[in-house]
């Protein structure tokens, strides 16, 4: 039978100049930082040593209860037992805005990502520590083979860095995979809300044949020649494959594609999970 740890996913972090390395990648105002995934308290006690409010949000409701007895009860720090996948953020950022930091359970560290990054008015800067597979996924450059769905998802919502790694050694107990630290400083999208819908719809049909060209991987959005006059009104090469395009590219051809109001089933059934 799995244990508790096991079945949640946990591997706390227990190295001091990791956790100040992740709070010094903070800035310094809002003087307020949503962590999530607290854990045991190895950084939630240096986030505290730096910044006013800490509001810690655990999902283990054991570790919630005890965690700030765990650290002699520090003001500025607030628990909450809760799901940073599922809670309503307005309520868990009330006060705000924030920034968040935390080191993100492996199995829902994208989907936390995806939630939180259209939110800048919420949140401002995002430091949160990640499996470095997803991390070099994220801020992967145009032409790089790990390039996917969520990269231009962050492109469209942030400025993304891969500021560090970190050995398995400096969690406990240590998981078989490197982790990184990414830093995201969140903004307002640059495009209309529905042009960005239609750029990652269409974008996430692509990926979901990423070693096709373009050409071919947009086949389920329109007919051949309807694609064909897509790419060259957007100037886009239709050799070219998914993984190539910038998120600008990805929006001019969201323009071009002729459906209108009414988008192909393809592009409004959900964004699909294109390699990440």
């Amino acid at each position: 039978m799995r244990t508790r740890r096991q079945r949640l996913g946990q591997h706390f972090l227990c190295d001091t100049g990791t956790a100040r390395a992740i709070v010094a990648a903070l800035a310094p105002e809002p003087s307020r930082v949503l962590e999530i995934g607290p854990g045991q308290g190895a950084l939630t006690r240096v986030l505290l040593e730096r910044f006013a409010a800490v509001r810690a949000v655990e999902l283990d409701a054991r570790l919630a209860a005890g965690l700030a007895a765990r650290l002699g009860a520090p003001p500025g720090l607030e628990v909450r037992h809760g799901d940073a996948l599922a809670d309503d953020l307005d309520t868990l950022a009330a006060g705000g805005p924030w920034q968040v930091a935390g080191n993100l359970p492996y199995s829902v560290g994208t989907p936390i990502i995806r939630r939180l990054l259209p939110r800048h008015d919420l949140f401002t800067r995002l430091v949160v520590m990640v499996q470095l597979e997803v991390a070099r996924r994220i801020v992967a450059s145009p032409g790089g083979s790990e390039r996917g769905l969520i990269t231009l998802e962050a492109e469209a919502h942030a400025r993304a860095e891969l500021l560090f790694t970190v050995p398995p050694g400096r969690f406990s107990p240590p998981p078989k995979v490197t982790s990184a630290v990414l830093r995201f400083a969140l903004r307002p999208v640059a495009a209309p809300p529905n042009a960005l819908s239609r750029a990652l719809g269409l974008a996430s049909e692509a990926f979901s044949h990423r070693r096709k060209k373009l050409a071919n991987a947009m086949s389920a959005c329109a007919p051949p020649e309807v694609v064909a006059a897509t790419l060259a009104a957007a100037g886009v090469d239709g050799g070219a494959r998914p993984q190539d395009l910038p998120l600008s590219a990805w929006l001019l051809l969201g323009q071009a594609l002729p459906f209108g109001d009414a988008a192909p089933a393809a592009l409004t059934s959900g964004l699909r999970d294109g390699g990440q």
